[in-house]
């Protein structure tokens, strides 16, 4: 990490082929990420870290110099499909930005340039949320505390500090708000899709922040979103016209691995073709049969947005009419069936159910229970009775080991279950204010309905339910919720069915040990 002496004013142009690549500092900034950190996450964890060859040229491509050493570019947006590992990769460009020699320092002999470490480096390390800051950030702490680096820095839960002189790491969450004042040297901002809204604003302030530093530069590393008006979609429509020649903008690098739209996807040899494509990681460390299957379990516009890198906007009806109808099985469940029951429950608002889901090999959804607020009546409770009568009876029915609640009002009835727990029923919690339970949980039923891997009893109140649930974008998937907050539309028998058919799964599987549902407080 010592810095080296320029020994000459000139510099020589690279070739590569008959190509003349610019100057860069990539190579030697690639040489000391590898020296230095190791992976922070999945099966390498620990491990020396190591670019992959389309990893690198992307570090080179950024590190570029203009004749007089300067940076060619100061902004960088680089899109991927998701399991690409792009945390990673922007967490050890922040730690190169931090310690590593990004700067320029003169011309060797050669005319090949030196790197240097930047003097007081100031680093955030930035997503729209906690938790995705604090996976950008946390990989950048494992890859110092772990690495040669830990000697040299100070680590905390938030920030990395040098020791001996400036320079601060730090983590920022966009929902948190403005970060005025800041001096960044490296802006490093992760899924950029998620950055709407007043979030955006964040963005603007670190993003101006750079004006106060020489040669600073931004990195966004993000997977398509939904709507091209936001941050993101200004970004990538920009970056087009520029790759198309319609506009110029010699500052800006966008690289953006996606698939051509000219792909049949349900041609397995296209659809391979499409993934390849869009997926460097295809090959390496992604399996290629992992995606071509989540091209059956998941809604085909999250499948190209996910795993092709492609704008696709959100349906606004979750599940189709014409898809939950083909997948209802009208008939008698035998008693004695074993089952799990899903519980969406409330006391005085405007709506409560209870879904049963089979533990068959194609299970089947039945509804047994739900209550609905009145249409013009304001003074309302939950028939307590009535709830707790349908529990007893399913029990007493069918086989039930099993009742999953929400968490949100769970804890209202937390009596009841409780008495339940006594009788021999395992009741535990199922967190459905948790966007990254559900999305998938809601993926998992959408796809068994689609294959007819799940069915239902057709029951009228079920249908209007899983028909009012809207789509919501989130960044681990699609959420189904109300239009509006207020709306009179509910949707609580398609929650509860989620819970009940995700429980009935995690049971049959295994993939899920079961903890006891927390009394605790009640």
């Amino acid at each position: 990490m010592t810095s080296m002496t320029a020994t000459t004013t000139t510099r020589a142009p690279k070739r590569r082929g008959k190509t003349v690549l610019p100057p860069s500092l990539g190579r030697q900034i690639c040489r000391w990420m590898e020296a230095n950190l190791v992976h922070a996450e999945g099966d390498y964890y620990g491990k020396p870290f190591r670019l992959r060859p389309w990893q690198k040229r992307v570090i080179y491509e950024a590190y570029e110099l203009n004749a007089d050493g300067s940076r060619r570019y100061d902004r960088l947006l680089w899109g991927l499909p998701k399991g690409q590992g792009k945390t990673e990769v922007a967490a050890a460009i922040a730690c190169a930005e931090f310690a590593g020699p990004v700067c320029f320092a003169g011309w060797r002999q050669d005319g090949t340039p030196i790197g240097a470490a930047r003097t007081s480096p100031d680093i955030p390390v930035a997503a729209a949320s906690f938790d995705q800051a604090d996976l950008v950030f946390g990989a950048a702490r494992t890859m110092v505390r772990e690495g040669t680096l830990n000697e040299l820095c100070e680590v905390f839960d938030t920030e990395i500090l040098l020791k001996g002189r400036p320079g601060t790491l730090y983590r920022v969450a966009a929902v948190a708000g403005a970060n005025d004042g800041k001096r960044p040297t490296c802006f490093v901002s992760d899924e950029l899709h998620e950055w709407v809204g007043t979030k955006e604003r964040v963005h603007l302030v670190l993003s101006n922040g750079r004006a106060k530093r020489r040669d600073a530069w931004e990195l966004a590393i993000t997977t398509a979103g939904w709507d091209q008006s936001t941050l993101l979609g200004k970004m990538y429509l920009h970056g087009k016209r520029v790759q198309a020649g319609q506009g110029r903008d010699d500052k800006f690098l966008f690289i953006w691995n996606e698939a051509d739209e000219k792909w049949d996807l349900n041609d397995p040899t296209q659809l391979e073709a499409a993934i390849r494509q869009a997926n460097p990681a295809v090959g390496d460390f992604l399996s290629l049969e992992g995606i071509v299957a989540r091209y059956q379990q998941i809604p085909e516009h999250e499948f190209r947005r996910y795993h092709l890198n492609q704008w696709s906007a959100a349906p606004t009806q979750w599940i189709p009419v014409e898809m939950w109808e083909a997948a209802k099985r009208v008939g008698e469940v035998a008693p004695g069936t074993s089952m799990v029951l899903g519980f969406d429950g409330s006391y005085n608002r405007d709506s409560t159910s209870l879904m049963g889901c089979t533990e068959e090999a194609v299970p089947r959804l039945i509804t047994l229970g739900a209550w609905e607020r009145p249409d013009g009546v304001k003074e309302w409770t939950v028939p307590r009775e009535e709830v707790l009568g349908a529990m007893e009876d399913a029990i007493g029915k069918y086989a039930v080991r099993i009742l999953a609640a929400d968490d949100t009002f769970g804890r209202i009835w937390a009596m009841d279950l409780e008495a339940l727990q006594q009788k021999g029923i395992e009741v535990v919690e199922w967190p459905t204010r948790s966007q990254s339970r559900i999305a998938p949980a809601a993926a998992q039923l959408y796809g068994a309905i689609k294959d007819q891997r799940l069915t239902h009893d057709g029951d009228t109140v079920l249908a209007a339910h899983v028909g009012h649930c809207v789509a919501k974008g989130t960044r681990w998937g699609l959420v189904p919720t109300k239009e509006s907050p207020d709306s009179p539309r509910h949707i609580d028998c398609a929650i509860a069915a989620i819970i009940a058919y995700d429980t009935a799964v995690r049971q049959t599987s295994g993939a899920w040990d079961f903890s006891a549902f927390d009394l605790s407080g009640a």
